[in-house]
Parts: structure tokens; C-alpha cells; sequence
């Protein structure tokens, strides 16, 4: 969410950025910290849960502890960053860096969780008999595991020298620090490809659903008008 709102926001070389006024400033702080106390709150629930009840810890629940985790991030501290970066602060390079990198990577991360979560119900539903026999619990780890990997991965490379050369006292914004070239990058990586991905399993999941559905249903007349008593 908030790193799809500082992609869109400006481009680097562009003007010199501008402050909002201070009523737009704190609307948006308000409002970024009911967010941030929605997610902390209800994603902490769902992992307390999770933790307590031993009959949820099921693997297909632990895509979703992983997507929870990951929400739970960015509401602890992924949008207090984007707090911070939108005044400016911190002013030090590498600070600036640290701060916008694990913003771009906890938001990485959470939206790859969720294609790992549509990966599992594509392949549950569309081989149920594959899944059951070859999907372990250590299968689900190790997926959530590269989603983690991979998110980090996309998200850090501006603290490995993919940035844009500006003076970061002036302040650390998103679209000033970071490199052009990276925020393309990073639109083809975590927003694109895996809307893509997503609308093309949950299509093929539908209808594969509606077919079943429409199956069953064929099947329930067939007996009902052979064998009506």
C-alpha cells in the first residue's frame, strides 16, 4: 500500500519536492496510524491463534501466519518509516537508505506471501491428489521461506548501490533516493507480475469450481429424474 502510493507520487529529477500543508500532513498521519494499529492488532491476533490452538497449525494456516507476519511488519514498523520518510527524515544517506529499503522490502514480502498462498490453493485445488501426496508441512516452509528471501532481496538492493545520487540532506524522500531505473524494477516485480499471477490462478481456480459445481448439480438431475422415489 504505501509503497504503491510513493511509486505513483513522482518521478526522480523532477521538481524539488514539496511539502504538504500542514492540515494534508496530519490527516495523512492520522490516518497512516489507524492502519498501522489495524494491522499490528488484528495480524498479532491471528499469530497469537495460530500459536495456541494446535489444530489450526494445519499447513495450508501457514501461508497465512507468514502473510500475518508480514503485515504485522508493516504496521509495526514499515509505515512508521513512510512516516518518517514523508517529512524527510532521516537525513543521513544511510539511514535513508535502511529506512526506505525495508519499507520496499516488508511491502515485498507481504504481497509475494500472497501469491505464495494463491501458488497453494492453485495447486491444491486444481491436483488435490499431487498435493496430498507430495506437500508437507516442510513443503509450505520451504515456500514461505523464498518468499521471505526473494522480498528481502528486491527490497535491500538500493543499500548494495542501487540509488539515485542526491544529496540526502535536503531530505529522505522515497522518490528522490531511490533510483529510476530501480522503481521500475520494482513496478514490474512486486506489482505487476504478480497481479498477473494472481488474476490467472484464481481464474483458472474459478473455473475449475463453476465446472465441478455445474457437474454436481448435472449429476443431482440425472439421478433425480431416473430414480424420482
Amino acid at each position: 500500500m504505501e509503497m504503491t502510493d510513493e511509486l505513483v507520487s513522482s518521478t526522480p529529477g523532477s521538481a524539488p519536492h514539496r511539502s504538504p500543508t500542514p492540515e494534508l500532513h496530519a490527516a495523512y498521519t492520522t490516518f497512516e496510524i489507524l492502519v498501522a494499529l489495524v494491522a499490528v492488532v488484528g495480524n498479532a491476533m491471528v499469530m497469537f491463534v495460530f500459536r495456541r490452538d494446535r489444530r489450526l497449525r494445519r499447513r495450508t494456516n501457514y501461508y497465512i501466519v507468514s502473510l500475518a507476519a508480514a503485515d504485522f511488519l508493516v504496521g509495526l514498523l514499515g509505515i512508521p518509516f513512510a512516516i518518517l520518510a514523508s517529512v524527510g527524515l532521516p537525513r543521513n544517506l544511510h539511514a535513508c537508505l535502511f529506512t526506505v529499503s525495508l519499507l520496499v522490502m516488508l511491502c515485498t514480502i507481504s504481497i509475494f506471501c500472497l501469491v505464495g498462498v494463491s501458488v497453494d490453493r492453485y495447486w491444491a485445488i486444481l491436483h488435490p491428489m499431487c498435493y496430498s501426496r507430495n506437500v508437507r508441512t516442510r513443503t509450505a516452509i520451504v515456500i514461505i521461506s523464498v518468499c521471505w528471501v526473494a522480498g528481502a532481496g528486491v527490497g535491500l538492493l538500493p543499500l548494495f548501490g542501487w540509488y539515485a545520487n542526491v544529496d540526502s540532506t535536503r531530505g529522505c524522500y522515497f522518490v528522490e533516493v531511490m533510483d529510476y531505473n530501480y522503481l521500475l524494477f520494482l513496478y514490474f516485480a512486486t506489482i505487476v507480475t504478480p497481479s498477473v499471477l494472481l488474476a490467472a490462478f484464481y481464474a483458472h481456480i474459478y473455473r475449475v469450481v463453476v465446472k465441478q459445481v455445474n457437474d454436481i448439480c448435472l449429476l443431482n438431475c440425472l439421478q433425480l429424474t431416473l430414480f424420482p422415489f
